[in-house]
C-alpha cells in the first residue's frame, strides 16, 4: 500500500488501488543569488512535486489550487522573468536569480535526475493559466487557481526521477515524480495546507485520471496524503 493510499485509509476514505499519482510534496531550501542589476538576493524555496507510482504517468494539469494560510505571500519574481509562467529569456537575462530563486508554476518540462532544477532558457514552455490563477503578475495564485501545458502532445508532463525531502525537508536522494512549481520569498512561508487537483494519463489517447491532494506537514518523512479520490475518464484543461 502506498503513502498517499494509506493516508486515505486512515482517514476512513477510499481511492482506486490503480491510481498512479500518488500525492503532493515540497523540497525545502534557501537560495542566495545575484539579480540582473547585481544585486543579491536571498530567499526561501519550496520546490512543489507531485508523486507517482507508474513511469508511464504523464500530468496534463493542475486546478483548484489553494494556498495554505501561511503561503499567501507577495513571492519574489526574478528581475528578467517577472511571470509565473517560466520565462527565462536567455543571453543576458538569464541570470543566477532566474535560475535558481525565481517563483513559477510548471508542468515538468524541467531537467530530471537533479536535486535543485534551474529554470534554464526553454525550461517549461508551453505552460498556460487559467482564469482563476489572477493572472501572470499576481502576488500569489488566487483563489481555486489552476495552470496547465498547452501542448499534450509535447509530454511535458512525464514523470521521471525527481528530488525528495531528506528528514530537514531539504532536498536528498530521488522519486518518481514530476515538478509542478517553485514558490520562493524573502521571509517565512509554509506551503503546508495547500490543495490542489490534478489530471493525468499515460499519453495521447489514454482516458484521463484525476485525484485532489493536500501538502501536510510530516518532519522528517515525506508528505503524501491524498484527500479525494476522483478517478476519471476526462481530461480538464
Amino acid at each position: 500500500m502506498g503513502l498517499a493510499t494509506a493516508g486515505l485509509t486512515a482517514a476512513g476514505l477510499t481511492v482506486a488501488a490503480t491510481a498512479d499519482i500518488t500525492g503532493v510534496y515540497v523540497t525545502r531550501y534557501t537560495v542566495t543569488a545575484t539579480q540582473f542589476d547585481g544585486t543579491v538576493v536571498t530567499v526561501n524555496v519550496q520546490d512543489l512535486y507531485l508523486s507517482s507510482n507508474d513511469a508511464a504517468d504523464s500530468v496534463l494539469n493542475i486546478y483548484n489550487f489553494n494556498l495554505g494560510p501561511e503561503a499567501q505571500v507577495d513571492f519574489y519574481q526574478s528581475q528578467t522573468a517577472p511571470t509565473w509562467s517560466p520565462g527565462n529569456l536567455g543571453g543576458p537575462f538569464d541570470t543566477e536569480a532566474t535560475r535558481r530563486a525565481d517563483s513559477f508554476v510548471t508542468i515538468g518540462g524541467f531537467e530530471q535526475g537533479v536535486l535543485y532544477p534551474e529554470q534554464s532558457p526553454g525550461s517549461g514552455n508551453g505552460i498556460g493559466l487559467d482564469p482563476n490563477f489572477g493572472g501572470e503578475n499576481t502576488d500569489y495564485p488566487g483563489m481555486d487557481a489552476g495552470w496547465y501545458n498547452g501542448s499534450p502532445p509535447s509530454l511535458a508532463g512525464q514523470v521521471g526521477d525527481v528530488a525528495l525531502p531528506g528528514p530537514d525537508g531539504a532536498p536528498s536522494g530521488f522519486g518518481l515524480g514530476v515538478l509542478i512549481g517553485r514558490f520562493a520569498y524573502q521571509g517565512d512561508f509554509s506551503l503546508d495546507g495547500s490543495s490542489l487537483e490534478t489530471t493525468w494519463n499515460q499519453g495521447l489517447g489514454t482516458p484521463g485520471q484525476q485525484l485532489a491532494f493536500t501538502v501536510v506537514p510530516a518532519p522528517g518523512a515525506l508528505a503524501l496524503l491524498g484527500l479525494v479520490g476522483l478517478v476519471g475518464t476526462r481530461r480538464r484543461q
